[in-house]
């Protein structure tokens, strides 16, 4: 654990505006950790004591079910911030949340973050605006759960991933992403032998590039409703 310089704050998206003030009254509350690969940050269901910041790497959150299988929820990547429910309230953590590449988070304590935004009504507003959208991005993948077969849903989740973590440049995303066709097949409800086989089906129709972790999505060649 280390503390926290300025210029590092400035990497979290919505900390990039606030005035040098408001940036050093973080700096004060927040704390530097660097994880390992497959670090647990936090359980499912546990007391929810701090709200964390990605400087660096991936953290991916799921949910356990009865039958103990794992459900991918969200890939969460540099500048952003979670869990993105519980503000001003004492809910415990709605899933578990674990690195997937070598990670450097920010953590600030609830109720001291609580206390900042209640003290910086403008700051509120935005991160309201923050969790709306991710809400907003989850009801999009759950409806698309519920309507697409093992394919579309597979390339639904492809283009989800391009936007999200992808760098975009013209009909192409090159998406670098430590994610395995299981984890795939965990935020989508299917198979890890239905990811297996779409994605060998987008490789010859040339929709795909490169390998798992390193490719390149094609929008140009994707001829799917």
């Amino acid at each position: 654990m280390s503390q926290v310089q300025l210029d590092s704050l400035r990497k979290v998206n919505i900390f990039q505006d606030f005035t040098t003030e408001q940036l050093t009254e973080i700096q004060s509350m927040a704390t530097m950790h660097t994880f390992d690969r497959g670090y647990t940050i936090f359980m499912e269901g546990h007391e929810r004591e701090f709200v964390f910041f990605i400087l660096r790497g991936l953290v991916k959150v799921f949910q356990v079910n009865k039958d103990g299988r794992q459900h991918i929820v969200n890939i969460l990547g540099v500048g952003e911030m979670f869990p993105h429910i519980g503000f001003f309230s004492r809910v415990p953590y709605p899933g578990t949340a674990q690195t997937m590449d070598a990670t450097t988070l920010l953590s600030i304590r609830c109720t001291q973050f609580d206390a900042f935004l209640e003290a910086h009504e403008d700051i509120t507003h935005k991160v309201m605006a923050v969790m709306s959208t991710q809400i907003s991005r989850l009801q999009l993948k759950i409806q698309e759960l519920s309507l697409y077969d093992s394919r579309h849903r597979v390339i639904a989740l492809l283009k989800h991933l391009a936007e999200e973590h992808g760098e975009i440049c013209g009909n192409q995303a090159h998406i670098q992403l430590p994610l395995t066709h299981s984890e795939m097949a965990q935020m989508i409800g299917v198979t890890r032998e239905s990811v297996n086989r779409v994605w060998s089906e987008l490789r010859r129709e040339g929709v795909i590039t490169g390998r798992t972790d390193q490719w390149t999505f094609h929008f140009d060649k994707l001829t799917d409703d």
